[in-house]
């Protein structure tokens, strides 16, 4: 059978370049998609404890007027360490939307809380745009500089807070450590260890059950009675409450008693077709005491 004629070298150099060209061509026509917007991140402080509360700042800037922004656009948020791992993430809606900010850049602040559980070290801030819909990214430019971020410290000076009567025991999603939570009964307890000056208290709490209706919670030392707020359904809110050393006592623990009314079953709530015979009053997601 006769042999096949090689093709000569020079015949492919010149095919390798043809196709070369080619791809050349194509990706020259395909321009890279310039960037919509910028999500600008700045922490209030430099260093924070963990399980503390820390507030951001968010900016969010269009950068053209016709830069097409999903109605349902999305901030994500993750927080990495030095090496670029994953720590925690805090993705949430911007209010108000910059869909509808025009030329005006969104500003707003937001505060979470540091898990209890993350190590002392550097952490950075990565932030973005999202469809919500779809999980689309949307292009944005540099906002911040690769070394935004705080430092998460060991401080001995905060105050280790122990959930006593009247809590049920902590759930959470699965797979989501991070996202954590204990029910309240009508009348829950938390103890600290006397301070030796005024403190804050930071707690995060809600009630999801939008046929239970508004709620009242006071915090109370004995009979003294320190903040009164009031729980709407569905808003998940922290509110921080001034304890002043003066008004918690002389003993060498403060026992700070939390009130929620009304209370209500899950079971006896048609809509929600449990079978959770538990009072409950409200899903408390964080606690922290420490010196302001």
């Amino acid at each position: 059978m006769p042999l096949k004629p090689r093709t000569p070298r020079s015949c492919l150099l010149a095919m390798a370049t043809a196709t070369a060209l080619a791809l050349a061509a194509c990706h020259k026509d395909a321009a890279p998609v310039p960037p919509a917007a910028r999500v600008v991140v700045t922490p209030q402080l430099l260093t924070v404890g963990a399980g503390a509360p820390i507030d951001l700042e968010y900016q969010i800037t269009r950068l053209a007027r016709d830069a097409a922004l999903p109605a349902d656009a999305w901030v994500f948020v993750h927080m990495v360490d030095a090496g670029g791992a994953l720590l925690w993430t805090d993705d949430h809606e911007p209010m108000p939307s910059p869909a509808t900010s025009g030329d005006t850049p969104v500003v707003y602040r937001r505060t979470m809380f540091v898990p209890r559980a993350t190590p002392a070290g550097r952490v950075r801030i990565e932030a973005g745009l999202f469809s919500r819909a779809d999980g689309v990214r949307v292009p944005t430019a540099a906002g911040n500089p690769a070394t935004a971020g705080f430092e998460v410290a060991v401080r001995d000076s905060d105050l280790f807070v122990v959930f006593g009567d009247g809590w049920h025991g902590a759930e959470r999603v699965e797979q989501q450590q991070a996202n954590e939570w204990r029910w309240t009964k009508g009348d829950a307890r938390l103890s600290f260890r006397h301070p030796p000056r005024d403190v804050e208290l930071a707690i995060e709490l809600d009630q999801p059950v939008a046929s239970v209706g508004a709620q009242t919670a006071e915090l109370r030392v004995g009979s003294d009675l320190l903040a009164t707020f009031r729980v709407e359904p569905g808003a998940r809110n922290i509110h921080r409450v001034a304890l002043p050393a003066a008004r918690l006592g002389s003993a060498s623990m403060v026992d700070l008693d939390l009130h929620v009314r009304p209370t209500f079953v899950p079971a006896s709530v048609a809509s929600l077709g449990s079978s959770d015979t538990r009072e409950l009053g409200v899903r408390v997601f964080n606690v922290y005491v420490g010196f302001p």
